[in-house]
């Protein structure tokens, strides 16, 4: 039975709509083993992105069937309007299920997917901007130098074949061993393979800015509407990594035909499962009193899938570029 009008009918909805919005999946499930220091990394983790944000981005966070206590912190975060969208998953559906579903339900167009356990650094906002201003073709991006990822970014390849072919730079001449050497050793690689990455070649598009083609997973920014043209309807079966990054993230985003390019500079640092106390004192403080500018994404033109890519199969693409691996032209 129903009595009297719902008093929302025929209304209006008057939606302020922002341009960014960044998405953080979290699976806390304990404070023991390996997740003993997980929920101060992750406090870490937002109270650095909430520091260093503008009034253009909003904030989902997934929790991926985490504990009372963590998922109470998020609850807090809503509650005082620090962040704008809480979902709380009574089981964890896994990463990749959690940040795709959320983007799929998200207005904006511009979309970061970013891990747990990552410190957002002051400027990571403008440079993930002017890194999309900068390369109009841009697609994806990383705040974080990924000179080893470019096997993972056909297409950017291919419309660089002049790169490949006579522009290889040194890593050394683009990025600071430093920067790599953080991100190697949260990852539990040590200098060694940092050093072999620093001395071998590296792939920039060809700009005067020296981005890096290819792009890691832990924190990136991408183009939603032509990226998930390619995502796979069916859902993932792998809880994190795996290979679903590459079948949800990287094989759609390569099929668009858009550049996939990361940043010569660090401006996230992943942090891994233990808190380093004095770097994080030192980095929290360097934040005190920052303040990003007001810019929103909407400046940008609007990018749908690249023209050739509506012509030229994939399948063909990727035979080339393992052609190209075959004969040694890049490994």
């Amino acid at each position: 039975m129903r009595i009297g009008n719902n008093p929302n009918n025929h209304k209006k909805i008057d939606l302020t709509l922002k341009s960014h919005r960044v998405i953080i999946a979290v699976y806390i499930p304990n404070s023991e083993g390996y997740f003993a220091q997980a929920f101060a990394v992750f406090r870490v983790c937002i109270e650095s992105l909430l520091s260093t944000i503008n009034n253009d981005v909003a904030i989902s966070i997934i929790s991926n069937a985490s504990s009372t206590e963590v998922n109470n912190y998020i609850y807090q975060l809503n509650l005082d309007k620090k962040i704008d969208r809480a979902i709380f998953n009574k089981e964890n559906v896994g990463k990749m299920n959690a940040i795709i579903t959320e983007t799929r339900a998200s207005f904006e167009e511009f979309i970061t997917y970013s891990d747990s356990d990552v410190f957002f650094d002051k400027g990571w906002l403008k440079q993930t901007f002017e890194m999309f201003r900068n390369t109009p073709n841009a697609g994806f991006v990383s705040m974080n130098p990924t000179p080893s990822n470019y096997s993972y970014a056909s297409s950017t390849l291919l419309k660089n074949i002049k790169v490949l072919l006579f522009k290889k730079q040194k890593t050394s001449q683009i990025c600071s061993f430093d920067d790599l050497e953080h991100f190697h050793k949260s990852i539990g690689k040590d200098t060694t393979f940092t050093k072999k990455m620093y001395d071998s070649n590296i792939f920039c598009v060809d700009s005067k800015f020296n981005y890096i083609i290819g792009a890691g997973h832990f924190c990136c920014t991408i183009r939603k509407t032509p990226t998930l043209k390619f995502v796979p309807l069916d859902y993932s079966t792998i809880g994190v990594s795996g290979g679903s990054e590459a079948i949800y993230l990287d094989l759609p985003f390569d099929k668009t035909g858009l550049f996939k390019i990361s940043s010569p500079k660090a401006y996230v640092w992943h942090m891994g499962n233990v808190l380093e106390e004095d770097w994080v004192r030192y980095k929290l403080q360097s934040l005190q009193g920052f303040k990003e500018n007001d810019f929103s994404f909407f400046e940008l033109p609007y990018k749908d899938i690249a023209f050739d890519s509506y012509f030229i199969p994939y399948f063909f693409k990727d035979k080339l570029i393992s052609f190209l691996r075959k004969i040694k032209i890049i490994k």
